[in-house]
């Protein structure tokens, strides 16, 4: 049921934004915007929203990710004040806008394609700055050790769907960084669904031991697809916050195909983990 919904609101947010009529202009050349109380007005914002006030009892705003609905509930129009108001929106990175509202029965047109505001609340500048030095911080650690040649040869078991070899373990800034090079001996495509990476004891000691898996968050993964063509390869880079196993684990590289029931795994000894090439 939940996935039904998600369709849908997807196919409305693309529905508004080829349908739109206009380009709603940039914050400080923007006119007043008519609402009507017979039509609803939309605007669709290129980010999702986070805050809405529309500051008057008169308007009624109702948001759906990246879009506002507007409508005037239709009283008290021999009063100029019922007739105006405005609205204040601020996205979840941090956009801000305000946008001068007015009555019209007749308002057209009335759906809008808000253009991005070049103003953003100081709190939400500070971390978009924080998160996009974070991101060229990666991509550096990223194109860092593409470069080096392989330090390790760490192969799946002969015979399953996919061919993991994990070619490079190294070691940066704090950073655990495992590249990985998968190979599609079919004529099929694979699409991945999801790679996890999940700790495992090395063997069972007793029936009564407990033992609670682990699964390994990488904070970033560098590749621009994950489609392994048919007979084709991909190499695909996994950046890690330092981590370590205890003397009874492994670590578990598990890929799943989406939309099928293909998937290999890999497994990487402790003593591996700890050997890593420090750059």
């Amino acid at each position: 049921m939940n996935y039904k919904i998600t369709i849908l609101l997807s196919f409305l947010l693309s529905c508004y934004t080829t349908n739109s009529q206009t380009n709603l202009a940039p914050l400080h050349n923007q006119d007043t915007l008519y609402v009507s109380d017979i039509k609803t007005t939309h605007l669709l914002f290129e980010e999702n929203i986070k805050y809405v006030d529309i500051g008057s009892p008169y308007f009624v705003a109702d948001t759906l990710q990246q879009m506002i609905r507007l409508k005037h509930v239709g009283e008290e129009l021999e009063d100029v004040k019922s007739q105006l108001s405005n609205l204040t929106v601020i996205t979840k990175k941090g956009r801000f806008y305000s946008i001068y509202l007015g009555y019209d029965r007749f308002a057209t047109p009335v759906s809008y394609e808000v253009k991005k505001s070049p103003q953003i609340v100081p709190a939400f500048k500070e971390q978009e700055e924080k998160e996009i030095k974070k991101e060229e911080n990666m991509a550096a650690l990223c194109s860092l050790i593409a470069k080096f040649q392989s330090n390790v040869h760490i192969a799946n078991r002969w015979g399953e769907d996919l061919e993991i070899d994990a070619t490079g373990i190294f070691y940066v800034d704090e950073k655990i960084g495992i590249r990985i090079h998968l190979k599609n001996y079919s004529n099929i495509d694979f699409d991945i669904d999801h790679i996890l990476f999940r700790t495992k004891l090395h063997k069972r000691f007793s029936a009564d031991y407990l033992y609670q898996e682990r699964v390994i968050e990488p904070i970033n993964i560098c590749t621009d697809t994950f489609e392994i063509a048919g007979d084709g390869s991909l190499t695909i880079i996994f950046l890690f916050d330092k981590f370590m196993l205890n003397k009874k684990e492994k670590l578990y590289v598990d890929i799943f195909e989406k939309n099928g029931g293909r998937s290999a795994t890999l497994c990487i000894s402790r003593r591996r983990l700890l050997q890593p090439k420090v750059i």
